[in-house]
This record gives C-alpha cells, sequence and structure tokens, in this order.
C-alpha cells in the first residue's frame, strides 16, 4: 500500500516581516534606545549596523533610538568603523561608544531590567501569530501508522489514537512503564504539520518574558525572505516534556528578581505543539490542583498568567495539545468530573507474545545480533516464564543493549549466548 505524503497545514502561513519604521516594532523610542545601551554598555565600541543586529531590527527602524541616545549624550560617534560590519550605507558603519553618563545611566537600565537580547515581540503580534499557525492538518491512518512504525503497536490502538492527534484533544495514556507511552506522544508532534514562527522573547505592557527556550525549540533551517523579522526563529513543532518535577508553579510566568524579567511557563512553550505531563500522578502537585491550574486553558484554548512582579495578568493564547501519561488508573487519580474534561482516555497495553518477538527482533536488528530461536527462548525460559513476568515493550532494546556493553567489555562478539543473556539480565532485572 502506498503511503501518503505527510499531513500539511491548511491554514494560511505566518510569516513575521521586518518592521520597517521604529513604530511598527511595537516599541516605544525610549524602550528600544534603554535596550540598545545595554547592549553598548557590555560592548563598545559597535558599528550602528552591529549595534541593530544586537537587537535583531533594520538599521533603520533603530535610527530614531540611536539619535535619542547620541541626543542626550549617553553615546558619541566615533567615525566610520572598517571590518567586517563596514557597509556601503555611510550611516550603517559609524561607530558608537559609550559615555561615562551613558554607563550611569546603563546601570540605572539593568538595575530596572536585565534583558539583553532581540527586541520582544509585542504581544498582540505573538497572540496573532499563535492562531493563525494553528495546526489543521488532517491525520490519515496510514500516516499515523508511518509516524508510529518504530514501534510495535496492535490496529486497534492506531485506530483509538487517531481521533484525538486529528482533534488536537486532551489525551491520557495510561498503561504500565516501558511500553511507549511517552514516545508516542513524541512521535504525535511529527503529526501536527510544519515548523511554526516563535519570537525570542515578548513584550506584555512592558514587561518582558523570555519564550524562545534551545531545551525545547528545535530550530529549522529554512529558506527565509530578505525581509523576515529576525527577532522570530523557526522551530519544529515543539514537544515540551514535564515529568515528577512539575508543580504548579512552573505553569505560571517566573520572574528572576536577579535579571528582572519573565521566563515564559512551560506550557506556554509547547504552543503549536505537544505539551506532555508524564508520569502524571507522581508531581509533589497533586493531580487535581495542576488539572484546577490547566482546566480553563484546555476548555478556553486561553490561558490566564499572572506577572507578580508588575501585578497583573494577561490572558495568553494556548493552543498545545495536552497529553497525560501516567502508570495509574486515571480514576484513581481525578473524579470524574475532570475525567470527562479529559475525552480520550486510551490504554497502552503490554505486549502479546507475538508482537514482543517482533520487538525482540527488531532490537536484535539494531544492534547487528543475529537473532536465533534457542537465544530467544532460553531468555523466555530462564526470565519470564518462571517468574510470570509481564512483557514491557522496553525490555528487548534495555536486555539487548546490555548484552552488547557486556560482550564489548569481554572482547567477544555481541551474540545469544546463554551466558552472556545471564549477564546481561541478572544485572537488568531485580532479583527477588
Amino acid at each position: 500500500m502506498a503511503i501518503q505524503p505527510p499531513p500539511q497545514a491548511t491554514s494560511p502561513e505566518f510569516v513575521p516581516i521586518a518592521p520597517a519604521r521604529i513604530e511598527d516594532s511595537g516599541l516605544p523610542v525610549a524602550r528600544l534606545a534603554d535596550l540598545l545601551l545595554k547592549h553598548i554598555y557590555f560592548k563598545s565600541p559597535l558599528s550602528a549596523k552591529d549595534w541593530a543586529a544586537a537587537t535583531c531590527l533594520p538599521y533603520q527602524t533603530v535610527t530614531p533610538a540611536i539619535q535619542s541616545l547620541v541626543e542626550q549624550g549617553w553615546v558619541q560617534t566615533i567615525g566610520r568603523m572598517a571590518g567586517p560590519a563596514m557597509s556601503h550605507d555611510f550611516g550603517e558603519s559609524l561607530g558608537y561608544l559609550i559615555s561615562d553618563p551613558g554607563r550611569l545611566r546603563a546601570r540605572d537600565v539593568l538595575a530596572r531590567d536585565h534583558y539583553i537580547g532581540p527586541a520582544p515581540v509585542p504581544f498582540a503580534q505573538y497572540e496573532e501569530s499563535v492562531r493563525a499557525q494553528v495546526s489543521q492538518a488532517d491525520v490519515t491512518a496510514a500516516w499515523l501508522t508511518r509516524a508510529l512504525q518504530h514501534l510495535t503497536l496492535s490496529p486497534d490502538l492506531l485506530v483509538q489514537l487517531g481521533p484525538p492527534v486529528n482533534a488536537r484533544a486532551p489525551l491520557f495514556l495510561y498503561g504500565a512503564p516501558g511500553n511507549g507511552k511517552t514516545t508516542i506522544a513524541e512521535a504525535c508532534a511529527e503529526l501536527l504539520g510544519e515548523p511554526i514562527y516563535i519570537p525570542y522573547a515578548i513584550d506584555i505592557e512592558g514587561q518582558v518574558m523570555r519564550l524562545y527556550d534551545p531545551l525545547h525549540h528545535q530550530r529549522v533551517q529554512r529558506q527565509l525572505p530578505m525581509n523576515f523579522d529576525t527577532r522570530w526563529v523557526c522551530v519544529k513543532r515543539p514537544f515540551v516534556k514535564a515529568g515528577g518535577e512539575l508543580t504548579t508553579a512552573q505553569l505560571s510566568p517566573s520572574f528572576d528578581p536577579l535579571m528582572r524579567y519573565y521566563e515564559a511557563p512551560i506550557h506556554l512553550k509547547a504552543n503549536g505543539g505537544i505539551f506532555l505531563l508524564d508520569d502524571f500522578g507522581r508531581q509533589d502537585s497533586s493531580p487535581r490542583a495542576l488539572l484546577n491550574r490547566l482546566i480553563v486553558a484546555l476548555e478556553r484554548r486561553i490561558d490566564y498568567l499572572t506577572l507578580a512582579g508588575a501585578g497583573m495578568a494577561v490572558g495568553a493564547p494556548f493552543e498545545a495539545m495536552v497529553v497525560f501519561s501516567t502508570n495509574l488508573e486515571p480514576g484513581s487519580l481525578v473524579d470524574e468530573a475532570f475525567l470527562r474534561r479529559v475525552r480520550y482516555k486510551i490504554h497502552v497495553p503490554d505486549p502479546t507474545p507475538i508482537e514482543f518477538r517482533q520487538i525482540f527482533e527488531r532490537a536484535c536488528k539494531e544492534f547487528e545480533i543475529v537473532f536465533n530461536e534457542t537465544g530467544y527462548n532460553y531468555v523466555l525460559d530462564r526470565y519470564y516464564k518462571p517468574f510470570k513476568r509481564p512483557y514491557r515493550g522496553c525490555q528487548p532494546r534495555d536486555i539487548l543493549n546490555q548484552l552488547d556493553e557486556v560482550a564489548y567489555f569481554l572482547g567477544r562478539p555481541s551474540r545469544l549466548d546463554p551466558d552472556l543473556i545471564d549477564l546481561a539480565c541478572r544485572s537488568y532485572f531485580v532479583q527477588a
């Protein structure tokens, strides 16, 4: 059967265009001048071209802010600078040096706000971008199968997964550990469509909130228009995972008292992709507290963020698919009213004997170990059947990985020999 091409988003592609005037940047002249002053405080002198590039804005956009700094005596021109930054435009090649009064002013600005980086994008533009980049791609059964082809899953499970992925609906994945719940969620992020654009930082009523996070956002190299707004970065649809360390505090903007700006909450970094709450029910915060915090966002696609340092709240768009992954029964975590709001509850079962063998054979190919019936049956007869040990999807790969490491240490080829299997399994399984 021919595999269908990947789903494509049907919504118009959002591409941020660089502001031609300072008014279009969304920042007042004074705010932009303060940001420029912080940059030159740490690196002086700077050419106008490099100075503008530090804020990721075109030179003509920042010109009024530069002029303001010169007029107030906080920086001074030092003539045309030679070197890689030299431009055909005389104004861009001009060099600037911070003055002593400028240093005092910069320290005052840094005491108020220590953000130094690309100019923040106005919150209204960020809100518009999230709504414009909501994935509308239709996920077919063939494409879902292809996305999960590295896993051995039953056809029934694939059928259950399709509707919530298509609807971007909240989803409970539950079942024993090691059967691929996290891997399933991660693979689903690949089905949500084209890469998206996110800003490095957002300006909310004069408050800076940093959004781009290399830990959760994977940059994508793409051909961009000449007038692209470099305050934005192109990333894959995010897959943001929070495990047992998650607290309700992480679902609110965090204010750094030293740096004096905000970090976006973890779930907002998942906008346009998937937010996975892994090991749900094992966090220090109770499941009820976490769901209470997220319930409005799940239902209304808006999350109200409190900027504690500024004493204000703002309604931010929330367009992430939320996946709860747990080893516990959902009914033991929250009551029926909460479960009703998470309509899809899918059990990820242990592999059947046939599926377990398929997983084992696939793992053998991965580690370049020749599969044979004798060795496979030895594993089952020695380490599964006597203990009535349930099959888990992760076990074949884990066992063969340890066997491969043991064989390497002993200077032997990796084979399904009984003594190598014993050495691998004895250190893998907890012995009663």
